[in-house]
């Protein structure tokens, strides 16, 4: 009942004491009333006698009670059902605060198994983070190992770099120590240098003669008096060099090769013709005439002795086709002889291909024909022109050109040391 009694609000709780001093005041009322009743001879009293008229005096509660049993009959009654009805309102109230205990029950029950599971839930992503974090800090760690090694290569990059930076800044110190002469003077020997490669590998020389004119021009500008004998070597070998044969090589080749284009279109003479018949003449009445007019009757006479028919068949061809495609060949072949013995600056060469190739169109081509005459004459100007050519064996201003750089910086170190 305590339980239930903390269930019920507070003015129910109020009622309840009440109640329960009701009921406490009407139990004691019967105790009193069956302790004022008289006792009979016998012991015994009967609930049925009537109570007698007492000459004594007694209390004014005593008469109450031994007046109207009924009335208390009915008022012990009242409480009676009173009491059951409590009873039933606190077993009724008591069972629905069961039934909501229970529903709260289970409420929380359901609420700490949701939560048992969120919580479940929960330590298992926690856990797979917790994975995911040291795999990731696993990779972290191996990238972090790869920059480190990446940034000592860099490191010791920039040792190298700092080291040729020094290095660099010490030559351009000393460099810049040097005057503007040295530097024009380094051209213009690598100018005579290129110039004589110029000369002897690709046999160009005009080139080579604007080389040594540029190295000239920078000596020039140096206005150094020391250097006029460099200046006069450099003079002597640009006359040298344009005495040479100034005839282009190239030229001639590319000739000969638009020539070998026109060898397929040049007549051969690959038939015989035959020979005119002689028309007879009359017998004349001159005297002088004598030996041919005795000729004529020589014939009239003995033409009657001999019989012959004429017969007329084609022209056979003096060559077969094999025979003209090789001749064409070979002049061919002579041409590109010569074209090559142009380009190796071979004269001996040159002239014997062409000397052959003459040969081939005078005695197997046709000389009446404007186009092989054309030809013929193209072939005798190329054969009349001379290129053959002598080139130095060195250029006179190299080396002393040479030794005025090698004498310069030599007194520059020995000025720089002491």
């Amino acid at each position: 009942m305590a339980d239930n009694k903390d269930d019920l609000s507070a003015a129910d709780q109020k009622a309840l004491a009440e109640l329960e001093k009701q009921i406490a005041k009407d139990n004691s009322a019967p105790r009193s009333a069956t302790k004022s009743k008289p006792v009979n001879n016998g012991g015994k009293s009967s609930p049925q006698s009537k109570p007698s008229i007492s000459s004594r005096p007694s209390s004014q509660n005593t008469k109450t009670t031994n007046s109207s049993p009924k009335a208390k009959t009915g008022l012990l009654w009242l409480v009676t059902l009173i009491n059951l009805l409590i009873l039933i309102t606190i077993v009724g109230a008591g069972y629905w605060a069961w039934l909501q205990w229970q529903t709260q029950s289970t409420q929380q029950d359901e609420t700490l198994a949701a939560q048992q599971d969120l919580l479940t839930t929960q330590a298992q992503k926690v856990t797979q983070t917790l994975a995911e974090n040291q795999q990731l800090q696993a990779e972290l760690q191996q990238q972090n190992q790869g920059l480190q090694a990446s940034v000592n290569s860099l490191v010791q990059q920039l040792q190298l770099t700092d080291s040729q930076t020094q290095s660099n800044q010490r030559q351009l110190t000393e460099i810049s120590g040097r005057r503007p002469a040295d530097w024009l003077l380094a051209e213009a020997d690598y100018l005579v240098r290129m110039a004589g490669r110029k000369l002897w590998l690709e046999h160009d020389v005009k080139t080579a003669i604007m080389m040594l004119q540029s190295a000239d021009s920078r000596i020039q500008d140096l206005d150094d008096p020391s250097l006029l004998p460099v200046r006069e070597y450099l003079a002597a070998d640009i006359q040298s060099l344009q005495q040479i044969n100034q005839v282009s090589t190239s030229s001639i080749a590319l000739a000969l090769g638009a020539m070998l284009k026109q060898v397929d279109n040049l007549p051969l003479v690959f038939f015989e013709r035959p020979k005119e018949e002689v028309i007879e003449q009359a017998v004349t009445d001159s005297v002088d005439d004598w030996r041919s007019n005795f000729m004529r009757n020589v014939k009239e006479v003995t033409k009657d002795f001999f019989s012959f028919k004429k017969v007329t068949t084609d022209i056979k061809p003096f060559m077969s086709e094999q025979q003209r495609w090789l001749l064409k060949e070979q002049l061919s072949f002579a041409l590109m002889q010569a074209q090559i013995a142009v380009l190796q600056e071979n004269q001996t060469l040159y002239q014997q291909a062409l000397q052959q190739g003459f040969a081939l169109l005078i005695e197997h081509f046709d000389t009446e024909q404007d186009i092989v005459v054309q030809f013929t004459e193209s072939l005798s100007n190329l054969q009349q022109t001379d290129f053959s050519r002598e080139y130095p064996s060195q250029l006179e201003a190299a080396p002393l050109l040479q030794d005025v750089i090698e004498s310069r910086l030599d007194s520059r170190f020995v000025n720089g040391s002491n």
